[in-house]
């Protein structure tokens, strides 16, 4: 019978060294590492797990060279400094101690790696901690002290391996201390070797591990692998952008070769200005103005001078929907209120920047002269125009006030929708009612005999109900007709009939309960004032009803 825990007890060597150097570096004997003891070294990978006595035997085998790899716990870390490399030296290990001392690494155990002369770097510890947290907190440790990771420099094992999709990566293996004439000895801190024995290594490596303050190296793991995973996202972001602003850069310097280039050199320019200058809004319009008017051959291919400001417009517009400023996490939200409040709020204040531009320097003949030049200069519609009236039509503000300065946050207070009026009491609503004797049920009780039933669900026999047409009422469903449209058929109307402010107030107070604005109207009854002008002839209001 089996003692408990007796068939998960690895085969151990019946040697206590064997029995001591599997302890530290036999936990994860998967796809060891294998070479003759020649230089340099071929090494091979065995696709199985190593038994550990056999580990052990080819270790003692001056013939051989043997190296593992890392699982997911591991008790030692080590720096890899190479013969020919940077980092071969006194100073440079003396800094390399200094800077892991500030990640909770107070000792370290240096070993000559090999006949060649390269240098391990051992950092002991007395318990387990996570291999890739590990890995992530030496090397960002050491490239913050100013060194650079490098093959045939310096190296760190564990290494920062990738994630593995579709199989699983191995950390890279390295290669085991002190094997007998593979050239590998121990060294003081002048790195002078000390000799190759197991009993001294082991004696200096408990004495290291035990000398490491593991508080302050816990501490610091998470925030190495954070630091890694930041630093990794702006290497593959850098090279990538690297290559996009280069891109960018070229396409614009070459400019307008030849007609129908505009959207695709603006797009770029929008781009470039975006992604890499940070830019939106108004500023983005200007730069995309800018550099696009002084680009080789816009004089003479682009076909859109005219509404060069137009398409710039569009593309500021529809760019921070797809790019946003490089080196930014993620993608910004949107602002509350959603894009339309953004546009509102941009469109207010094109609006407002153009009536200080134009209110003291041009003659203002008539309102709809007025509204003209200003969306000519605030490069809008006509229609926005109206919708921001307050700001300008003589209706509410006068026109020879001081400019209005309108920042982003209070355009966007002020473009939001108002809330709707209270319904109208029932009892004041002018409902038109059918007269009685007309309905169907009516015509069916009257006169049934004369009617055919087999032709009941038709019209009847009349072709319409003999009262007026209903108006259109200030409640229920959305108007079909849209308000932008409906607006503009009322402005149409006015203007035909050439009212005044005098005329169009005394048109509205009777009918729509003393309001005398087209502002306090909602859409329903804009819907109603245009029905009631279209079937007005245009006379002078005093002799309306």
């Amino acid at each position: 019978m089996n003692c408990p825990g007796e068939e998960n007890a690895s085969l151990l060597p019946r040697s206590e060294d064997g029995q001591q150097l599997l302890s530290i570096f036999g936990n994860y004997l998967w796809e060891t590492l294998e070479s003759p003891n020649a230089a340099p070294a071929r090494w091979c990978t065995l696709n199985y797990e190593q038994r550990p006595r056999s580990l052990w035997r080819d270790w003692l085998d001056p013939h051989k060279l043997v190296g593992v790899r890392f699982g997911h716990t591991t008790k030692y870390a080590l720096i890899d400094l190479d013969t020919l490399g940077r980092y071969c030296n006194a100073e440079a290990v003396t800094a390399i101690k200094d800077a892991l001392e500030t990640i909770g690494i107070a000792r370290t155990l240096p070993i000559s790696s090999s006949v060649s002369g390269g240098l391990h770097v051992y950092i002991p510890l007395p318990t387990e901690v996570p291999t890739f947290d590990l890995a992530c907190v030496v090397e960002q440790c050491l490239i913050a002290q100013g060194f650079e990771i490098e093959k045939g420099h310096l190296e760190i094992f564990p290494n920062t391996k990738t994630y593995g999709v579709d199989k699983f990566i191995e950390y890279n293996g390295h290669r085991l201390p002190l094997q007998p004439q593979s050239g590998s000895c121990l060294l003081d801190d002048d790195l002078n070797p000390i000799g190759d024995r197991l009993s001294v290594f082991f004696a200096n490596w408990d004495w290291a591990a035990q000398g490491q303050d593991m508080e302050m190296l816990r501490a610091a793991l998470p925030h190495g692998r954070e630091a890694r995973k930041q630093v990794s996202r702006r290497r593959r972001l850098s090279k990538t952008a690297t290559a996009w602003k280069a891109d960018l850069d070229d396409e614009i310097a070459q400019g307008w070769t030849g007609p129908g280039q505009t959207n695709r050199l603006i797009k770029a320019i929008a781009e470039r200005g975006r992604v890499f200058e940070g830019l939106d809004g108004s500023d983005l319009v200007t730069y995309i103005v800018d550099v696009a008017t002084s680009s080789p051959g816009y004089e003479q291919y682009c076909g859109h001078q005219p509404d060069i400001y137009k398409r710039a417009r569009e593309w500021a517009r529809s760019i921070p929907n797809l790019y946003w400023p490089y080196g930014t996490r993620e993608k910004p939200k949107p602002p509350p209120g959603g894009k339309n409040a953004v546009r509102a709020a941009d469109a207010r204040r094109r609006i407002a920047e153009a009536i200080a531009k134009i209110r003291d320097s041009e003659p203002i003949t008539t309102i709809r002269n007025f509204a003209h030049r200003i969306a000519e200069v605030a490069c809008s519609s006509v229609k926005t125009v109206y919708k921001n009236a307050d700001l300008w039509h003589p209706n509410e503000v006068s026109v020879t006030a001081e400019p209005i300065q309108v920042s982003v946050e209070a355009a966007m207070e002020l473009s939001a929708p108002k809330p709707e009026p209270d319904p109208p009491n029932p009892d004041k609503q002018q409902v038109l009612h059918t007269r009685g004797g007309i309905m169907k049920r009516d015509l069916l009780e009257v006169g049934a005999e004369e009617k055919n039933i087999n032709n009941r669900g038709v019209r009847g026999d009349f072709w319409g109900l003999p009262q007026p047409e209903p108006e259109p009422s200030s409640q229920g469903p959305p108007p079909d007709i849209p308000f932008d449209e409906c607006y503009s058929l009322v402005q149409r109307k006015i203007q035909q009939f050439k009212w005044q402010i005098e005329d169009l107030r005394e048109f509205l107070r009777p009918r729509f309960e003393g309001r005398s604005s087209l502002r306090e109207l909602n859409e329903y009854e804009l819907v109603k004032l245009l029905y009631f002008l279209q079937i007005h002839g245009g006379v002078c209001t005093q002799c309306k009803a």
